[in-house]
């Protein structure tokens, strides 16, 4: 697995996890949830570098606990190819929120162009999202 794309699918967990005017979840707060998941000490660096890809060698183990923490599929961060609906359902969730959308609701596989020509069209309406880089704590500036 390529470090750049799970970092960008742990971003995404972020920023999914919350609502438009709401904070992210800090990294420490993963941190620990993971760690109470793998039951061993998981620091807030860890999901940092993690969520930068500069944690290029992380364990599946890892990996799955922080997908389950955002109540994503345990595969997602595992299984890139194998769950790239799920990522594209996670973008247009993100976007709709972003573009003040009031609701999403999927049916079927919901991973056709349709979806993905929707998606690129909420996230062009949603460009006024910050992109700061991430602070020292994990989160966006």
């Amino acid at each position: 697995m390529i470090g750049s794309d799970i970092a960008t699918r742990v971003d995404r967990l972020f920023t999914l996890a919350h609502g438009l005017h709401e904070p992210e979840r800090s990294a420490a707060s993963v941190a620990a949830a993971v760690a109470a998941k793998l039951d061993t000490h998981v620091d807030e660096d860890t999901i940092v570098a993690l969520r930068r890809g500069t944690l290029t060698d992380a364990p599946t183990s890892l990996l799955v606990a922080v997908a389950e923490v955002f109540a994503a599929p345990a595969n997602y961060l595992t299984e890139l190819d194998a769950t790239g609906a799920y990522d594209l359902q996670f973008r247009a969730l993100i976007a709709a929120r972003d573009a003040q959308v009031n609701g999403i609701c999927f049916r079927g596989d919901g991973a056709g162009p349709e979806l993905t020509n929707l998606v690129s069209e909420l996230e062009d309406l949603a460009r006024h999202r910050d992109d700061a880089a991430l602070s020292v704590d994990g989160t966006r500036e």
